[in-house]
């Protein structure tokens, strides 16, 4: 059994002490990298916080790791939430409300996926304003790369099912809102997906449900997968991604991921 996909996170802050801004790798650099460095695996960002960027730009980042990768880009998508990152990394310089983020959301999604199917995109919206844009190269990914979302709320949940070809969450430590708490909290939100599907004629047997087992930090060793990823798979996932926290040096996170391959996924076929 093999590994299936590369992930990284698009953060350059997060507001916890494991992550130091100075130690965060960019996420699309770090996979245009890998492109080179790989053939078969696919690459994906967990996820891009499409408020923080310019929507054009992040399409233009994307279709070009897609376009050098020969077509293996799955590109993650959320509303972003850390303060610090959209006051020093966003074009607004600072982090709107909710309600706000999620309407800056919607037209960037827009502007991406046209971006990436038509030769040239007018666009004028409450936030954003393109005209007679072209993007070139296309993605290879016909009509476009594979979504995934990691939205939470259940406005994101409804554009998820409507929009998206995969989700993605993770668990936290309270008090923070952002992840699920258990693998009921999940599978009620698995649940509020398929409906959305349904009534959007979509199917949902060809839709992605992802969790990511953050070893460490959440499950605090090799012997708890084997029960957190059952609970999980009884819930509704069927993509596991592996993420060591707090992230120790590359050689030990190598030696990590061999051993969790070696240990634990021969027991999941």
């Amino acid at each position: 059994m093999e590994f299936d996909s590369i992930m990284i996170p698009d953060h350059y802050e997060l507001p916890v002490p494991p992550f130091p801004s100075s130690e965060l790798v960019d996420c699309w650099t770090t996979l245009s990298y890998l492109a080179a460095k790989t053939s078969r695996v696919k690459l994906g960002s967990l996820v891009n916080p499409i408020p923080r960027w310019i929507p054009s730009q992040l399409a233009k980042v994307i279709a070009n790791v897609d376009y050098l990768s020969g077509g293996r880009v799955i590109a993650g998508f959320g509303l972003g939430f850390h303060e610090g990152e959209f006051v020093n990394y966003s074009p607004q310089a600072k982090l709107e409300d909710a309600p706000t983020r999620l309407e800056r959301f919607v037209e960037g999604l827009e502007i991406i996926l046209r971006l990436w199917t038509e030769d040239k995109v007018t666009f004028r919206g409450k936030y954003y304003t393109l005209k007679d844009a072209t993007l070139l190269p296309k993605p290879v990914q016909k009509p476009r790369p594979p979504l995934w979302s990691g939205g939470l709320g259940r406005k994101s949940l409804m554009l998820t099912a409507r929009y998206f070809d995969g989700w993605i969450a993770h668990s936290v430590p309270p008090p923070s809102p952002h992840g699920v708490r258990s693998p009921e909290d999940y599978e009620e939100r698995v649940k509020m997906i398929k409906e959305h599907m349904k009534r959007y004629g979509r199917d949902p047997s060809n839709f992605t449900f992802g969790y990511i087992l953050m070893i460490g930090l959440i499950v605090k060793d090799f012997s708890k997968c084997f029960e957190v990823i059952e609970s999980y798979r009884g819930a509704g996932c069927n993509y596991f991604i592996v993420e060591f926290t707090p992230t120790p040096p590359p050689e030990k996170y190598i030696e990590l991921t061999k051993k969790f391959a070696a240990e634990v996924m021969p027991s999941f076929t």
